[in-house]
């Protein structure tokens, strides 16, 4: 968590997003007041997804949940989900096309929903498909 105001003192802690997370907060005055219990969970996945092989790339089809701020894609040359990369587009809405590939090139791909607090959801897929 940041942005304290000056004076305040708080508990900060750094949570690895390599699984889905979820969060639950409240804030503690110095008198001993609390908030309500603030909770952001994990984002839903997305769905339905398949790929298909355009000019020079793979374009994905399927469905973002509501309250996805954006999507993380992993990438791999077989299907092998520990090699894959992520990608550094981070899509927003589906369909997206995978850009940047040569004609006979295979992809498998692996996505997953981040929220706007960065919670993220399960990968899902591969999906896979080969460039025209």
């Amino acid at each position: 968590m940041q942005g304290f105001a000056g004076g305040v003192s708080a508990t900060s802690a750094t949570i690895p997003a390599i699984e889905p997370t979820a969060l639950r907060v409240r804030a503690q005055a110095r008198s001993g007041a609390v908030s309500g219990w603030r909770e952001v969970l994990v984002p839903l996945p997305p769905g339905g997804l398949t790929a298909t092989g355009v000019a020079g790339g793979i374009q994905i089809s399927g469905s973002v949940p509501g309250g996805t701020a954006f999507l993380q894609v992993f990438e791999a040359d077989a299907d092998d989900l520990a090699a894959a990369v992520k990608l550094p587009a981070e899509p927003t809405a589906l369909p997206w096309t995978r850009t940047g590939l040569a004609a006979g090139q295979a992809r498998w791909l692996w996505l997953r929903a981040v929220s706007p607090e960065g919670n993220v959801s399960a990968l899902v897929g591969p999906v896979t498909a080969t460039a025209l």
